[in-house]
């Protein structure tokens, strides 16, 4: 019965050891995605995701009534509301609470355990890495769920998910109170927010911490997921990049009209761009992304923006290796986008400085920065995973009177000690008025 089965190996036939490195080394190489219990979401998380995710789901949620409990500010999926009881852990329970405390196992656990596996099985000390290293060096590697996630080996999205992705941008009648107090129809589409950063503007102004800031052209749009749509957002970013090219008219809006590209518009921009040259080796590294869910990177958006006659600059943000007192990663962004705003401001407000035509993007968008009175430093982000509150987007359009602006600007905020946490940054410039050659 061990050796020989009817329905296939038996699980109890000794492997050799390089069998079982092969296993755990697929299993623990490859990072684990866990869904947001959040209703709607989709999104899938890393574990040192869930706390950061979770309180910002708070944020965007938030009905202004001061609680900090999830159980008000949050609804959760059925099948997972259905399981909470008294062992949630301490980040679940406590959204907004103290930022260290988690129960999530550590690096350091992990890394210990898999080491203590490894030794009990008599595993050698190689890894992925190591194969790629001494793989031929004419073979590029095929990526995987670390650089293109949870759908890494994709061939096609689900049917409900490419209907759910064309109706991406669609509007729908609201009524909205106006100037003179009277309500009046507006034609608004539902996760592309038009006219927020005035909102921010104001609501900076109003906030006695902020010492200066920048701000991006206010025909940026706050491009965010449809319900359940999953990881797009480094396609979000693209259309946030290029709904400020199309608001603005300004360069590249003869290519892209008068309307944001869709998802699947931007696969197939990507997709040309590979074609003619630029970034080829984007389809061999991920099998090709046309209708899949595979994420993109910067390349890719570079790609995109350059096949289309679209000047845009990328740059990778690394402190020095050889350095002991070097900066930070997070200082060193810090550094770069407010260079970057500065740059391009034409006067200044001690308190704002509203900037045209400059917009970057990441993970998420920056559409400003900005300096507190204590001296620290924030970049405001658009962040595709998350929609604007109702307590923001009833001030479109209107003056901006609020007792707590900290409140509604938290969600727009990334200071260092959400930063810190990442060792290297990668950002993509929109560069005005330069002509592109030699493509």
């Amino acid at each position: 019965m061990e050796t020989l089965h009817a329905e296939g190996d038996s699980p109890f036939i000794v492997k050799d050891d390089a069998s079982i490195a092969a296993i755990l080394a697929s299993e623990y190489d490859e990072p684990e995605y866990s869904p947001c219990p959040v209703e709607g979401c989709g999104e899938q998380l890393l574990f040192a995701e869930f706390d950061s995710h979770l309180e910002l789901h708070a944020a965007e949620q938030d009905a202004g009534d001061g609680c900090d409990h999830v159980s008000k500010k949050l609804r959760l999926e059925p099948e997972i509301e259905a399981t909470f009881d008294t062992k949630l852990s301490h980040a679940l329970r406590n959204i907004g609470g103290d930022e260290d405390v988690s129960e999530s196992p550590s690096p350091e656990r992990q890394a210990t355990a898999k080491a203590a596996w490894k030794g009990l099985l008599k595993m050698p000390e190689t890894s992925s890495k190591k194969s790629v290293a001494d793989a031929p060096k004419n073979v590029r590697r095929r990526l995987g769920k670390s650089e293109l996630g949870p759908h890494a080996n994709e061939k096609q999205m689900p049917p409900w998910l490419v209907k759910l992705l064309e109706t991406d941008g669609a509007t729908t009648t609201v009524n909205r109170l106006a100037t003179d107090g009277k309500l009046r129809k507006a034609e608004v589409c539902m996760n592309h927010a038009a006219n927020i950063i005035p909102v921010l503007e104001q609501l900076l102004h109003q906030d006695k911490t902020t010492q200066y800031a920048y701000l991006c052209d206010p025909a940026v749009r706050h491009v965010s997921k449809l319900k359940k749509e999953g990881g797009f957002c480094g396609y979000r970013n693209i259309q946030m990049m290029s709904s400020y090219i199309v608001g603005a008219r300004s360069q590249g809006h003869e290519v892209l009209g008068d309307k944001i590209p869709t998802i699947f518009e931007i696969q197939d921009f990507i997709e040309n761009a590979w074609d003619i040259g630029i970034n080829a080796q984007g389809r061999e590294e991920t099998g090709g992304i046309k209708g899949t869910r595979k994420y993109i990177g910067t390349p890719d958006a570079q790609a995109m923006f350059l096949s289309l006659g679209i000047a845009c600059d990328a740059e990778g943000i690394k402190p020095k290796k050889d350095r002991k007192a070097a900066d930070p990663a997070h200082n060193l962004l810090f550094k770069a986008v407010e260079a970057y705003f500065a740059n391009g401001c034409a006067d200044f407000d001690p308190k704002i400085l509203s900037l045209a035509d400059r917009l970057r993007g990441h993970s998420m968008t920056i559409v400003g920065f900005e300096k507190r009175s204590d001296g620290s430093k924030d970049v405001i982000v658009f962040d595709p995973m998350f929609h604007d509150a109702p307590n923001v987007t009833k001030f479109i359009g209107q003056k901006v009177t609020h007792k707590s602006p900290a409140d509604l600007l938290k969600a727009y905020r990334r200071a260092t000690h959400y930063l810190k946490r990442f060792n290297e940054f990668e950002i993509l410039k929109y560069v005005e008025n330069t002509l592109l050659t030699n493509i």
